[in-house]
């Protein structure tokens, strides 16, 4: 049978180790805000370092990479989450006791987001990233996420009234 190739031995080498000790935490806690469930995000952050790991020669930024390969993993879950949804209305409700009730509210009220003001979002107040590197990740332009994020902000505070 096959092996496969720990990610010790990545062409990273080191770098790819401290990259993960680095990053995996804080990608999985992005993640979770984006797909709403810790389980998926780990999946899609597994994923995304595995890509980093298969491309690491090629690539210059591995961070930036890491984070916009989450960021499309996550919206890659939640086309999927939307197109079941169509089919299939399913509710499913979570038992997260461990989670401050207002923190429930506010993930729930992220769900009536669009995708792209929900990636504004978490990636502007919970990633604390500037606007220039929200756009680079979402490939658009910093005004746009200006925009995203206004509108955001605005539907957040209807429905947490």
């Amino acid at each position: 049978m096959g092996e496969q190739t720990p990610l010790t031995t990545s062409p990273g080498g080191g770098a790819f180790d401290e990259l993960f000790t680095r990053e995996h935490q804080p990608m999985v806690r992005l993640a979770t805000l984006l797909v709403g469930s810790s389980h998926l995000a780990e999946e899609v952050v597994q994923d995304a370092f595995a890509s980093v790991d298969a491309r690491w020669k090629e690539i210059d930024r591995p961070g930036a990479y890491l984070r916009t390969a989450v960021v499309n993993g996550c919206r890659a879950v939640l086309r999927r989450r939307e197109l079941e949804q169509r089919t299939q209305e399913l509710h499913v409700a979570e038992q997260d006791d461990h989670i401050p009730t207002r923190l429930l509210e506010l993930r729930d009220a992220l769900d009536c987001l669009s995708e792209r003001q929900r990636a504004v979002i978490v990636l502007r107040f919970f990633v604390d990233l500037p606007d220039a590197e929200i756009a680079s990740t979402l490939g658009c332009r910093p005004s746009t996420v200006r925009s995203l994020a206004r509108r955001a902000l605005h539907a957040l505070r209807e429905e947490l009234r």
